[in-house]
């Protein structure tokens, strides 16, 4: 059994390098062939691919520039070189369209050690996860406030605690239900007049624990909210709240 895990993780660096588009097209291939063929890669890839997607929607409401997909493909690229790796070739979007097919393998082409891929996926995580270090670090003297999460009838199982500093925050959820292919989740601010008001959009890591930034809008909150909607984010929910925690 472990030997079959250690097979899955060695692939892991090219399914992430593969997702952001990371890769020439002999590279693209070979993972290509893998994901047809194992079905425990081919659902990691899935579960990687909306978190590209969901990059700018998230990035785009907090300080950092929303560019930050571009940033991270010049990382990846300026890695490659140093590691004697062929830097991705600049390509047009039907080269992104082709990706989604499986192509055949070549054989003889033994895939070299990502190293740009894992400080992609590193940088992938931070970005889905909404910057969760900058929330768990407070500026000297504030006061962080922590509230429990409550369960909806929806998802009975899940759990979560929300922190709240000032006008921003965090809020941490475990044993969500899972979103179908094409979803991810999505934080709800609900202000003291009852108004409904989009956050951020997250998705799930491997243990299936999520953190998702609040970068503004707590000062005059009542409840945050959480559900599963299109990639990229609604206007207004779709559903009832998976869970909710709720302000003194």
């Amino acid at each position: 059994m472990s030997e079959i895990i250690d097979h899955h993780e060695r692939w892991h660096d090219e399914i992430a390098a593969y997702a952001l588009d990371a890769m020439d097209e002999r590279e693209a291939a070979i993972v290509e062939q893998h994901l047809h063929e194992c079905e425990a890669c081919a659902e990691r890839f899935r579960w990687l691919a909306p978190a590209v997607n969901v990059i700018p929607a998230s990035v785009a409401q907090l300080e950092p520039p929303p560019q930050l997909r571009e940033r991270l493909m010049t990382i990846v690229h300026e890695e490659a070189k140093a590691t004697g790796l062929d830097a991705a070739p600049a390509h047009s979007s039907s080269r992104g369209e082709g990706r989604r097919r499986w192509l055949p393998s070549f054989e003889g082409f033994a895939l070299r050690p990502a190293l740009a891929g894992a400080a992609a996926l590193l940088l992938l995580i931070a970005g889905v996860g909404g910057y969760e270090l900058r929330n768990e670090t407070s500026p000297s003297g504030s006061s962080v406030q922590t509230y429990a999460a409550t369960a909806g009838a929806n998802a009975p199982a899940a759990s979560g605690t929300l922190r709240v500093n000032g006008d921003e925050g965090s809020l941490r959820v475990a044993n969500l239900p899972a979103t179908e292919r094409g979803q991810v989740y999505q934080a709800w601010i609900k202000d003291e007049e009852g108004s409904i008001h989009p956050s951020s959009v997250f998705v799930l890591s491997d243990d299936g624990t999520g953190v998702v930034s609040l970068p503004a809008g707590l000062t005059d909150a009542e409840q945050v909210m959480v559900t599963r909607e299109p990639k990229g984010g609604s206007q207004s929910p779709h559903e009832n709240p998976l869970i909710a925690a709720t302000l003194d």
